[in-house]
């Protein structure tokens, strides 16, 4: 088994640095704390991993993390608490062929009934997701999950197993984590094991950020809608510079930091674009509810005065069809004035939260 060394470059009273072993803790003491160590630090094993299940029931068992990754992915997590052997991998193949075998509308009931627990914040994990990726559900339609195999080391035979499925187009990684001491700081160091065939690379940015970019592009250029796509994302961006946006396919999203019940900031969509095939030179702005209660009595003069502000009775969420000409025009200095009552509104929700904190 692959083992890692650390060492702490230390200095004397001459200026001489000299390599000093950093003690490595014992397995024991670290793999009750590992799991919960990641839900509480996602970060920790990917960047922009939002967890949205722990210890989610399947045929096989209880997978241990379920999460979304950048690009909109379902990733299955398999943690073991020791050194990772071939059984993890069985397991893994097990917790992600029966996601995979689940119709999408099943597949969202299953991920919203089953979040909430260990950590993991209750989610109505369609409404989450089309939020977050502009209505698109093709990464969960059409990609079987991700798999990630993570652990306190992992043994030859794992890793000679995980490199051929690797190779082979089969989605699946390692990470193992290594934890150090030296006085009262604790280290912790992490190494990540993925070999990608050059063909699985192509296909895995099929749903990238700069792929939904670039689909989204020829979307609007077939539906005779960028100029006014343009500039209503033009508006949102110089009016509401704090925000983080993300291309989908079909739309596009912007949405601010708040935080979870257990206090770990998390992005949440506040404005949406949409195009569509039979809505041809125009753009659908939606408003989600959080922007709604965000901007307060703002919305609801606005609201009155728009009479095509619809509300979609399901989620709450209010839409109207902007088209480039008078009505824009027209609802485009009423936008403005939202965009930064509804940043007001946002920044006030923080500080509370700060303040409760």
């Amino acid at each position: 088994m692959i083992r890692l060394k650390l060492w702490s470059l230390d200095q004397d009273g001459d200026n001489h640095i000299s390599p000093v072993p950093v003690e490595e803790i014992d397995q024991t003491e670290t793999e009750n704390q590992l799991e919960s160590i990641l839900v509480r630090n996602p970060e920790l094993l990917m960047p922009g991993l939002k967890l949205v299940g722990r210890q989610t029931p399947t045929e096989g068992g209880p997978l241990d993390l379920l999460g979304v990754d950048e690009d909109g992915n379902l990733i299955v997590f398999e943690l073991k608490r020791g050194a990772l052997s071939r059984d993890a991998v069985a397991q893994i193949i097990d917790y992600a062929s029966f996601l995979n075998s689940l119709d999408v509308d099943t597949l969202l009931k299953h991920i919203s009934d089953k979040s909430g627990h260990g950590g993991i914040e209750k989610i109505d994990f369609e409404s989450w997701y089309q939020e977050q990726f502009s209505g698109n559900l093709e990464n969960l339609e059409d990609k079987a999950p991700k798999m990630v195999l993570v652990g306190l080391g992992a043994d030859e035979r794992t890793r000679r197993m995980v490199n051929y499925l690797s190779k082979v187009g089969v989605d699946i990684s390692l990470i193992t984590f290594y934890v150090f001491k030296k006085g009262e700081q604790i280290f912790i160091a992490k190494q990540v094991e993925v070999e990608l065939h050059e063909n699985e690379v192509m296909q895995r940015q099929s749903y990238t950020k700069e792929s939904n970019e670039e689909n989204l592009r020829k979307l609007a250029a077939r539906v005779d809608a960028e100029e006014i796509l343009k500039q209503i994302s033009f508006l949102i961006r110089t009016e509401l510079p704090s925000a983080y946006e993300w291309p989908g396919r079909t739309g596009r999203s912007f949405a601010l930091v708040e935080k979870t019940d257990e206090g770990r900031p998390t992005y949440r969509v506040y404005i949406s674009l949409y195009l569509a095939e039979f809505r041809p030179s125009s753009v659908q702005l939606v408003l989600q509810p959080r922007a709604v209660e965000a901007a307060g009595d703002t919305f609801i003069e606005i609201k009155k005065k728009h009479k095509n502000l619809k509300q979609d009775n399901k989620n709450g969420s209010y839409s109207i069809w902007l088209k480039p000409g008078a009505k824009w025009e027209e609802f485009k200095d009423d936008f403005k004035i939202l965009i930064n009552d509804m940043e007001k509104g946002w920044q006030r929700k923080m500080t509370q939260l700060e303040g409760q904190g």
